[in-house]
């Protein structure tokens, strides 16, 4: 009985190193270089220009970015961000499962939700996010994997080992 104790708890934390693993900061993303921020403004002529210039063309911003991205390539946005960038992750996540609500690839976003969420140290979001993704997708693999790493043993509680510890 006790070996499969130690079994359970070393399960346990092998999970949550990877979970945690998987949470370590990285670098930011360079932004894409097709897409002009709304802070850049294009440099001033020296002098006005003879004859009537073209009308400039309208600025891209990121709600714009994001509405023109078919599932496919906003898979692909949030597959190259990873884990580098959790907040715009988690807008580009939702706002695929707001537009492509029955696609195969709800399931991944809604790990890459649960995930970013993590990474911010947001467990009782993240939680509440892992409950719903077990809810609607309950045979897909990160469902189960969310399940077993959130749900069984938050994150946000003391480890087994700590609470063994304070038991003695």
């Amino acid at each position: 009985m006790k070996r499969a104790a130690t079994t359970i708890a070393a399960i346990g934390l092998v999970g949550t190193a990877v979970v945690l693993w998987r949470a370590r900061p990285g670098p930011a993303p360079a932004p894409p270089e097709s897409v002009t921020s709304a802070r850049e403004a294009p440099p001033l002529p020296a002098e006005p220009p003879a004859v009537a210039a073209p009308l400039p063309q309208p600025v891209v911003t990121p709600r714009n970015e994001r509405a023109a991205l078919s599932e496919p390539a906003l898979m692909a946005t949030l597959r190259e961000i990873g884990g580098t960038a959790p907040v715009r992750s988690i807008e580009l996540a939702r706002e695929g499962q707001r537009r492509f609500p029955g696609s195969t690839d709800a399931p991944e976003r809604a790990f890459i939700i649960v995930q970013s969420l993590v990474n911010l140290r947001r467990f009782h979001e993240a939680r509440d996010e892992a409950r719903e993704m077990v809810r609607k997708y309950p045979d897909d693999p990160r469902a189960l994997d969310v399940q077993r790493h959130l749900l069984v043993y938050p994150l946000d509680q003391p480890s087994r080992e700590e609470m063994q510890q304070r038991d003695q």
